[in-house]
């Protein structure tokens, strides 16, 4: 990585020649005129701007790219500044950040904006500079003419200050000539003169800093610089990144938008575009026997006719997972790990041509114990590119050798439970195995389905913990959090347990219904009988705790139906513990 800086002569002369262009991942120009304005301002007192980051081109990863969104003219501009500047190289650079400042400097000195003109108040200039003001900076719509200068003298047209000598001569001839300023004798004249030529001859000698990342460094090196420098904070994705490598053949964007068009399902759970690449790239790796890592680096290897060949049975694939995942209870805000689906898909798209990868998915059983296993696991969200690939071979050796991989153990337990918070990748992994049993609403009764709107409710209202000092903590655990159709959360509001559970149980005894609600408790994990007429009153503030401990045996219960032996009952780890106090 070298750390340099160009002249505002050289960078301009190197967006003419469109030695530097932008990549396809970038997004479009969007600033505002204010952003432009303050820009420009910040250059005439030497302020900092912030680095540019390019990228010069390299033939093992070309990048599709479009020029500067600037319209320069053929010949322009003319002499002075520009002409004298330094060309240091001929390869062409991708500017990976910093495309709105050099846009914005271009539309401005090379008189390149599609439908407008700068110019600069000279009047401005000299009664509020000081002040820090940027309305000195002016913009007017382009019409048939460019005079250089407009309102009687007063604005001088932007680009004109590279070349000195002109630049110099119209400042004088305003300051000098007009009647802007009757005030001014012949030296007070001069001395304003010389002080807004000073301002632009700041801009002229302005450098802008430049960071050149090394070609040789590696595609993961550079999208780590570029997510660390990058003044938005913007993640340079992989699929952005695979967009540009191998446009216009094949076109992965046109592809990925067919994809979602096709698959609704993969919009919904916002699936990102990598995870076809990836599936794609461990099809080919189980194919080939070749080590099965998904990283940024293997995805661009890919060849253009690797992904013409496998990308719509890759797509489909993914698709069909996600189905299979919305089958056992996930949501696209409650989906536990994205991670684990892609080597199900990889899985997936290999038995849609392998009779012998079928198996696998006939034993629907042993993959919901196996998937079950994986993301009820503290850390589960953060499976890396390695952990795909592993859990990509145990399932291929599982299709090859008919040897089942043991589902990891879970280390589950009521204690534990309690402990959970909604940020923990296993709160989420619980309210699937939750969503797998409730059919219908607790409430009223109405049927579930997977585009049912459900709210995450909560059985003793949140507001219990200020009105009735119950432990917040405990108010949000999963123990006191049911989902529920999203018109029942709103007839509840803020009421609480013994008053709506007494309210449910009467009305079913009048209505004959006990045996539908008992069933409805009993998939809800509610504890007792609500045949019992005292059963309300278990619910009361006193037996908070109470209930919340017994709910949590009810849940490892539920989760011990569906992943078997695998569920270890123990004590928090020492990893665990740590998580739980970094909170």
């Amino acid at each position: 990585m070298q750390t340099t800086s160009y002249s505002l002569g050289e960078l301009l002369r190197r967006v003419k020649d469109q030695d530097l262009t932008i990549p396809q991942f970038q997004r479009k120009f969007i600033w505002r005129e204010s952003q432009v304005r303050l820009l420009i301002d910040s250059i005439s007192r030497s302020y900092p701007i912030g680095s540019l980051l390019i990228l010069d081109r390299d033939p093992d990863l070309p990048l599709a790219s479009r020029s500067i969104e600037a319209e320069i003219r053929e010949g322009y501009p003319p002499g002075g500044l520009f002409d004298n500047a330094e060309r240091r190289t001929e390869m062409e650079s991708y500017i990976l950040d910093g495309q709105q400042r050099t846009t914005s400097i271009a539309r401005v000195f090379l008189k390149a904006h599609p439908k407008k003109l700068y110019y600069f108040d000279l009047k401005s200039i000299w009664e509020s500079y000081s002040q820090e003001e940027t309305s000195w900076i002016c913009v007017r719509a382009r019409g048939k003419t460019e005079p250089d200068r407009k309102e009687n003298n007063r604005l001088l047209r932007a680009d004109l200050i590279l070349n000195q000598t002109k630049a110099d001569i119209y400042v004088s001839e305003y300051l000098e000539d007009s009647d802007d300023f009757p005030e001014f004798n012949r030296n007070a004249a001069r001395e304003a003169a010389a002080s807004i030529k000073g301002i632009f001859e700041t801009i002229r000698n302005y450098k802008v800093p430049v960071v050149t990342l090394d070609r040789d460094r590696g595609v993961e090196s550079i999208c780590r610089v570029f997510e660390t420098i990058n003044s938005t904070g913007t993640r340079l994705r992989t699929f952005d990144l695979a967009v540009a490598r191998f446009f216009p053949e094949p076109d992965l964007r046109k592809l990925w938008e067919d994809a979602l068009e096709r698959y609704p399902i993969l919009e919904a759970f916002e699936v990102d575009g990598e995870r076809v690449l990836q599936v794609l790239y461990l099809v080919l790796a189980g194919r080939e026997d070749r080590y099965p890592d998904p990283s940024r680096s293997n995805q661009l290897a890919l060849q253009s006719a690797e992904i013409n060949r496998e990308w719509a049975r890759s797509s489909e694939a993914l698709a069909i997972t996600y189905r299979w995942a919305q089958a056992q209870g996930a949501r696209p805000k409650t989906l536990p790990n994205h991670n684990i689906l892609v080597a199900l898909a990889a899985i997936r798209s290999l038995c849609s041509s392998d009779d012998l990868s079928r198996e696998i998915w006939r034993d629907n059983d042993f993959i919901r114990r196996w998937y079950f296993s994986k993301v009820i696991q503290a850390g589960a969200s953060q499976a890396s590119n390695y952990r795909i690939g592993q859990d990509f071979t145990a399932l291929r050796r599982y299709i090859k050798n008919q040897i089942q991989p043991h589902p990891e153990d879970v280390v589950l337990n009521p204690d534990i439970i309690l402990k959970i918070k909604p940020s923990d990748v296993r709160y989420k992994s619980l309210q699937n195995v939750f969503a797998t049993s409730i059919r219908q609403d607790l409430v009223s009764g109405g049927n579930i389905t997977s585009e049912s709107k459900l709210h995450d409710h909560h059985i003793y209202p949140r507001n219990a913990d200020k009105r009735h000092n119950l432990s917040s903590t405990m108010l949000d655990s999963i123990c006191n959090r049911i989902p529920i159709l999203a018109e029942s959360n709103l007839s509840l509001n803020e009421a609480y347990p013994q008053e709506y559970f007494r309210k449910l149980a009467e009305q079913a005894r009048a209505q004959g219904t006990l045996e539908g609600l008992r069933r409805r408790l009993r998939d809800c994990m509610i504890p007792g009988d609500p045949a019992e007429v005292a059963w309300p009153d278990s619910f009361a503030l006193e037996n908070f705790e109470k209930f919340c401990r017994q709910r949590a045996e009810l849940i490892v219960s539920r989760v011990r139906e569906v992943i078997g032996a695998s569920l270890k009952v123990g004590s928090l780890s020492e990893d665990e513990m740590a998580e739980e106090d970094e909170d």
